[in-house]
């Protein structure tokens, strides 16, 4: 079961020359695919002299879920090339844009699509990536008396303990690895002789 991704810590950004022409790579991590318009009109307000902004993103680890552009550049040459140096640092929840300041030499497909492809790669080696695990939320309600028990079950299988909710019995809120929760489930109910209430 998949249940961690990498992505990106911080922005970053790269630079290269290529026969004249400038290509500006910079990296971005986002929570929300919702905030993409806002970061590619921000990139493009600050170079807005540029001729072209080509750019990627990945989004999630359903590997359906990305998209590119080639901002005016022949087909194919510059947002696919983007995409695939994503894909080759494994990363999702980042978008990469490519700003070109054209030198007045034209490098062609095969060169535009190199000059993209290491100006975006180029961005990501700069980056501290980073390795975030999908998680579920889980409640647990069960006796007071089984208390010592379940707490060093978190402690030592590193639970994210979110809340203690207890009144009358003992009630927290779990946040545990997505490969775990069935293994942490059973385990909890054994703790407690079948007497835990799950949620």
């Amino acid at each position: 079961m998949k249940d961690s991704y990498l992505t990106i810590k911080d922005n970053t950004t790269s630079e290269i020359k290529i026969t004249k022409s400038k290509f500006i790579g910079q990296s971005f991590h986002f929570k929300s695919q919702l905030e993409i318009p806002a970061i590619i009109k921000s990139v493009k307000k600050e170079f807005y002299d540029a001729s072209h902004h080509p750019y990627a993103f990945r989004v999630g680890i359903n590997k359906n879920n990305f998209r590119f552009s080639d901002d005016g550049e022949p087909s194919g040459s510059s947002g696919k090339p983007v995409l695939e140096a994503i894909d080759k640092n494994n990363l999702t929840d980042v978008i990469v844009i490519v700003t070109r300041y054209y030198g007045g030499i034209n490098l062609g497909i095969g060169g535009l699509r190199r000059a993209y492809f290491e100006a975006a790669d180029l961005s990501l080696k700069n980056a501290e990536i980073i390795e975030k695990l999908i998680t579920e939320k889980i409640i647990i309600e069960f006796d007071y008396t089984y208390m010592n028990l379940i707490m060093k079950l978190i402690e030592s299988e590193k639970i994210k303990l979110i809340e203690n909710v207890s009144e009358e019995k003992c009630k927290l809120i779990l946040e545990i690895r997505l490969s775990k929760v069935e293994l942490i489930k059973n385990e909890v109910f054994n703790l407690t002789k079948g007497s835990v209430l799950i949620g």
